[in-house]
Order: structure tokens, then sequence, then C-alpha cells
């Protein structure tokens, strides 16, 4: 048996197979531009969700600092005050007994006397 194929035949099968090539091609870059098309929106989407959390939490920190701020003031103005009572006390004494050297000197003396007997 003699194998003969045309020469148009043979013309026609290329441009047949040429044509659905083509056309595969095409469908999967079709399908392709989709798929992009469906991550660039879902990468919007995603990026606007986060922007808006990132947003919430910035709001959510500048409120407890707002809240934390008056604290650390009153702490800072207590604490100042506590180590300054020591040194006030002192200043006291010593303008009393500036003010009042005699009483000063009879008071201690009285102080020494009483703190003798009790230990004996």
């Amino acid at each position: 048996m003699k194998n003969s194929i045309s020469g148009s035949n043979n013309a026609t099968n290329v441009s047949t197979i040429n044509g659905r090539v083509t056309g595969a091609a095409s469908t999967a870059h079709d399908a392709v531009d989709k798929v992009a098309e469906v991550a660039d929106s879902a990468v919007r989407k995603m990026t606007s969700a986060i922007d808006g959390a990132a947003a919430s939490s910035h709001q959510v920190v500048n409120k407890i600092e707002d809240k934390i701020k008056p604290a650390g003031h009153w702490i800072t103005e207590k604490t100042d005050a506590l180590m300054a009572a020591p040194k006030n006390a002192v200043s006291g004494v010593e303008d009393c007994i500036a003010a009042h050297p005699w009483k000063s000197i009879g008071l201690a003396v009285l102080a020494g006397v009483l703190l003798g007997r009790r230990s004996r």
C-alpha cells in the first residue's frame, strides 16, 4: 500500500494545528490575565484592610498614651515631694534651732537626761 499525502492536505493540517495552538495559547493568556486580575483585586482588598488595621492600632496606642501620661506626671510630682520631704524637715529644724538656740539646747539636755535615766 502506498502512503500518499497530498501537498494541499498537509498544508491544511499544519494550518489547522497552528490555529488550534494559537487558540490554546490565547485561552491560556486569557486565563493568566483573569488570575492576575483576581490576585490584584485581592491584594488591593488586603492592603486596604491592613491599612485600616494599622490606623486603628495607632489610634489605640495614642489613646493609651493619653491615658498614661497624666499618671506619669502625678507619679513624678509625688516622688519629687517625697524626695524633698526629708530636706524640708531638716531645713525646718535648722530654722527652728537658729530662731531659738537656748530652747534648743535646753530640749537637747532634757532629752539626754530622760534617755540616760531610762537606760539605767
